[in-house]
């Protein structure tokens, strides 16, 4: 009885918190990652994604969730950089054989990921916190080191309206 009191406690503090990204940090959305695919281009996207979270802690920024799906689509990466909510989408590639990593994301790509976006933001509150979206590239050769590539405010939600 008192672990779970001290639980919802625990929980009570988050809902008041003066900072409204940290409550995104504490609550455990429904991943992809439980039924994943054992496929080479997934190990290699599951690759790609952790050196893109490595990538951004090392410079500064602080990973809230990953690999969050909604209907609208999937959220690779939701960081904060200071008060800014951060929506990261991962592209890794072997080869730029068939073009970058950043390209393969179109304009229908980018709808998507705002709808999720827009739902991340209503499901949080978060209408009052300033966003962006950043979009980073991993070029990983087989046996190489990657290459990252971030282009932070790569497009935004009125782009489209």
């Amino acid at each position: 009885m008192f672990q779970l009191f001290n639980r919802l406690l625990g929980q009570l503090r988050l809902l008041v918190s003066c900072d409204p990204l940290d409550r995104c940090r504490q609550v455990r959305l429904p991943s992809r990652l439980v039924n994943r695919s054992e496929k080479a281009k997934d190990q290699l996207a599951r690759s790609g994604e952790a050196e893109a979270c490595r990538w951004l802690e090392n410079n500064g920024m602080r990973v809230l969730q990953r690999n969050i799906r909604f209907p609208e689509g999937e959220l690779d990466i939701v960081a904060r950089e200071g008060s800014v909510l951060v929506f990261v989408e991962v592209k890794t590639r072997q080869a730029a054989t068939f073009g970058t990593p950043d390209a393969a994301i179109d304009r229908a790509k980018q709808r998507r990921l705002i709808a999720a976006a827009n739902r991340f933001i209503s499901l949080f509150r978060l209408q009052k916190v300033p966003a962006r979206f950043d979009v980073i590239a991993v070029l990983w050769p087989p046996g190489g080191e990657a290459q990252v590539q971030h282009f932070r405010n790569a497009y935004q939600a009125n782009d489209f309206y």
